[in-house]
Parts: structure tokens; C-alpha cells; sequence
């Protein structure tokens, strides 16, 4: 029975420490629609819904933060958010993203190896049959998203 209660004792500490080791932030940004949000991110679990406020919410849960670099930026056509693994200690960290969107959002997602959820999700999603290397593209007739510039220079 003492082994028991050492035993659990020690789960107790290691569920701790797990959780100091956690870091969470939120993002917000107040918009005016029409505007993009980017993401850009590798090896996370992301999860879009839409919502009825005006600002953008990102909701970034990082596993060993210290392994992450983050960059945001937001100007008059939309708001990019970058989440980076660091080279060497990267390795170790996950992340969570939850992005509440507005209506009159554009969403462009240059997703590495992650998990998509969209919730309460409704229209028509166009993905090529082989999206290793090929974007997403947008059937004719949609209206144009907003000039970017290059969001790989954030």
C-alpha cells in the first residue's frame, strides 16, 4: 500500500511540472472586415470556428513554449500569425491553435504536418487530391482576398 501512495505521489509531481511547462497566450485583434487572417505553422493541432464578434481570437497552447518562436503582424488588409518550432529544441514542443474568426474573414492556412478541425462548418472546401505540395485554390468567381505582400518575410 505505501508503494501505492508513492507511487501516486510521484504521478502527482509529473503532472505539475507538465503543466508549468505549458504556456498559454491570447491573441486578439480588433478588425474591420474585409480582412485575412494567415497562419502559418507546423506539427499543431489547429481548430477554426467562426463567431459573431468583430475581432480575430487566437488561442495558442504551446507544450515546452521555449522550443516555439512566434511572430504576429496586422495591418489594413489582415493579421498574419507565424508559429515557429526552433531548431534544436523545437523537437520537443506541441501546440494548440483555436482561431475565432468573424464573418468577413479570409482564412488562408499554410498548414506542415497538422490537424485541421473546422467547427460548425457549412459551404463547399476545395483540397487537391494531392496536397503535399500543391495550395489550396479558389474556384473562379470568389472575390479576390486582399494584397498580402509576402508573408514569409514576417
Amino acid at each position: 500500500m505505501q508503494h501505492l501512495e508513492t507511487l501516486w505521489k510521484v504521478v502527482n509531481v509529473a503532472a505539475n511540472v507538465r503543466d508549468l511547462a505549458v504556456d498559454r497566450k491570447t491573441y486578439r485583434y480588433m478588425t474591420e472586415p474585409p480582412f485575412t487572417c494567415y497562419l502559418h505553422t507546423r506539427a499543431a493541432n489547429v481548430t477554426v470556428s467562426r463567431w459573431q464578434e468583430s475581432a480575430l481570437e487566437i488561442d495558442a497552447q504551446f507544450q515546452a513554449g521555449f522550443g516555439w518562436r512566434v511572430k504576429d503582424d496586422q495591418d489594413e488588409a489582415g493579421v498574419y500569425f507565424v508559429a515557429r518550432r526552433r531548431a534544436v529544441v523545437g523537437g520537443i514542443g506541441t501546440a494548440q491553435f483555436r482561431l475565432r474568426i468573424p464573418s468577413g474573414c479570409h482564412l488562408v492556412l499554410r498548414l506542415e504536418h497538422c490537424s485541421l478541425q473546422i467547427e460548425q462548418a457549412h459551404g463547399t472546401y476545395y483540397i487537391p487530391a494531392d496536397a503535399t505540395n500543391q495550395p489550396i485554390t479558389l474556384p473562379a468567381g470568389l472575390p479576390p482576398l486582399p494584397s498580402t505582400g509576402d508573408p514569409q518575410q514576417i
